[in-house]
């Protein structure tokens, strides 16, 4: 009997685990993926970049064509998505979870896309990480 148990707690810790993960990873693979292909097909394998360690010897960033890049990225966030609800999606969590990570993520683009514009206008200056998003939304790298 206790086993039984012990594998019904494993069972709900991978379901709670996979409800959190799932809307990180889905962020995370938007920020990184390459804009010229769909964002969900580019595997999340690391990749050696490396940034500079002095804020003077970073290269500037094409504002207009990141917060063009980002817009574009958003409005891509929800593409296939019943696909993957469908693949993935097991339970009804698990397809809330997807669809609220695809909306986070959506946000998140919507919000750095507004930033570049603020920025442009130099109403607001981005910070070291946003710079280096729009440098890899704009490059593709």
């Amino acid at each position: 009997m206790p086993l039984l148990k012990m594998k019904l707690h494993l069972s709900k810790l991978r379901q709670i685990l996979a409800l959190f993960l799932i809307p990180i990873f889905l962020i995370f693979g938007f920020a990184i993926a390459d804009n010229s292909s769909d964002a969900l097909a580019t595997p999340l394998t690391p990749t050696a970049q490396l940034t500079p360690s002095h804020p003077q010897s970073e290269k500037s960033v094409d504002l207009d064509k990141g917060s063009e890049q980002a817009k574009k990225a958003s409005e891509k966030a929800f593409e296939g998505l019943e696909t993957t609800k469908e693949l993935i999606g097991k339970t009804e969590k698990r397809k809330q979870a997807i669809e609220h990570g695809r909306k986070k993520a959506s946000r998140k683009l919507d919000s750095m896309a507004k930033k570049a514009e603020k920025a442009k206008k130099s109403e607001e200056s981005l910070n070291h990480t946003e710079k280096l998003t729009l440098d890899r939304i704009t490059d593709g790298k």
